[in-house]
């Protein structure tokens, strides 16, 4: 019995043994760092510019969101176009919507509570129903939903141009649905804008799962940022991009 364990022990250690030295000595391959998303919707056109140094570049171009102006439900002037230098998530949604809409903003709040600390990274959330989400209304949602000032915002305009915002700039349906229990039809897609307007992903705000993944690339896109955005398009449109 013991010569038979022996024979045993023996032919694992020869088996082993090539994979153990092989373990040990081979050279350690370095992990790949994540990369953040990529941008969406090309344009097709090619823009070229030089750096500081006098070096000459060619990059596609992109999609943008388009700047709108809106008020905000602290009742203060607010331009998409602010956003530029800044990573940003929007969503779009109504204070009496019944379904969707408290999953999605409970979601946004666990985002908010995320990135608290940090300057460049925002929320907006456009509502969908003006007339009744007045100034007021949405002061109110707000602070049941703990927004913070200055970092989670909570748009209106007119309705016709929320309508237009959605479908022409985020690529997202947001329309009336009259007859139905929800009177607006509206996504429950989080979009993820970086800090040049480009559209960098979508993510469903009703899944946790789904709004980790986004979480993980806005901190992915911040640290790309950082390094890289260089405002070679428009310098005038530089943001606070590295206000600390």
């Amino acid at each position: 019995m013991k010569g038979s364990t022996v024979k045993i022990l023996a032919l694992v250690l020869v088996i082993a043994a090539p994979v153990f030295f092989f373990l040990l000595f081979r050279p350690l391959s370095k992990v790949p760092r994540p990369h953040p998303p990529h941008k969406l919707y090309p344009t097709g056109e090619v823009v070229s510019y030089k750096d500081a140094d006098g070096k000459q570049f060619t990059d596609s171009l992109y999609h943008e969101i388009p700047n709108q102006v809106f008020t905000s439900h602290e009742g203060e002037k607010f331009e998409l176009d602010s956003m530029r230098g800044q990573v940003y998530v929007a969503d779009f949604f109504f204070a009496t919507c019944p379904g969707i809409c408290p999953v999605m903003t409970k979601q946004l709040e666990r985002v908010q509570n995320a990135f608290i600390k940090d300057h460049n990274f925002k929320i907006l959330s456009f509502t969908v129903d003006p007339a009744r989400d007045t100034l007021s209304a949405l002061r109110e949602y707000a602070r049941n939903n703990n927004a913070v000032p200055g970092k989670w915002y909570f748009l209106r305009t007119e309705k016709d141009e929320i309508f237009k915002l959605a479908k022409d700039g985020f690529f997202l349906v947001a329309k009336d649905n009259p007859g139905q229990a929800e009177s607006f039809l509206h996504s429950e897609k989080l979009t993820l804008v970086d800090a040049e307007g480009n559209i960098r992903g979508y993510y469903n705000g009703v899944d946790s799962n789904s709004v980790n993944k986004m979480m993980g690339d806005v901190v992915l896109l911040l640290r790309d940022m950082e390094k890289n955005y260089s405002f070679r398009k428009d310098p005038k449109k530089r943001g606070s991009l590295f206000t600390k």
